[in-house]
């Protein structure tokens, strides 16, 4: 998945300031005058639109700023974080808690298996659909792999930013990735399209 930045949060109160792959500003989300949700706001201060929890507390309807529906996140299953989707149901991105710290790293939806997809060349291709059914339906199963996948996250957007084009770092990864792909496929882990949970 391509790392779109980050959110920390405020130093007072219970906002959050968002940031790009490069550090800058983007916009900021405060919450709500009586709670419950937040306005979100460019980073010029103006008003792009607010976040409401959903009925049953589980994550947040995202409206523009004439309250036209856009968009929603929720909850993660596991790991605390979010998944977000577009006003048709599509996933667009997601924010996943950052090992240290208290705030999130953002990524488009392109997925989560940062080197796998680097070295592959796409997110949509048998072999990172082998390793993405591998995290959902193994790695995600239990405390330590939930911690792997989450100590993955944290540093695998700065590997792959810094070294992943080079030709040293994917041949590395190439030979260990094929060799796992190769084990998992032979444990009964299929290599089909897959859609991530």
């Amino acid at each position: 998945m391509a790392n779109k930045g980050h959110t920390e949060p405020d130093l007072f109160g219970g906002g959050y300031t968002h940031y790009d792959e490069k550090g800058n500003k983007i916009g900021r989300s405060e919450p709500n005058f009586f709670g419950g949700g937040y306005t979100n706001y460019d980073s010029k201060g103006n008003k792009i639109g607010t976040s409401e929890p959903n009925l049953f507390g589980t994550g947040y309807a995202n409206y523009d700023t004439k309250h036209n529906k856009v968009g929603r996140s929720d909850e993660n299953l596991f790991g605390g974080g979010y998944t977000h989707y577009d006003s048709k149901g599509n996933k667009i991105g997601s924010s996943d808690p950052q090992l240290f710290g208290s705030g999130y790293t953002n990524s488009d939806s392109s997925g989560g298996c940062y080197i796998a997809t680097c070295v592959c060349g796409s997110y949509d291709c048998p072999q990172v659909w082998t390793l993405r059914r591998f995290r959902d339906d193994t790695l995600k199963q239990s405390a330590p792999g939930r911690a792997f996948v989450r100590i993955y996250y944290a540093l695998s957007p700065t590997l792959v930013r810094r070294f992943g084009s080079t030709k040293v770092f994917r041949r590395f990864w190439r030979g260990w990735l094929d060799r796992m792909v190769k084990r998992l496929n032979e444990k009964g882990v299929a290599d089909t399209k897959y859609e991530d949970r």
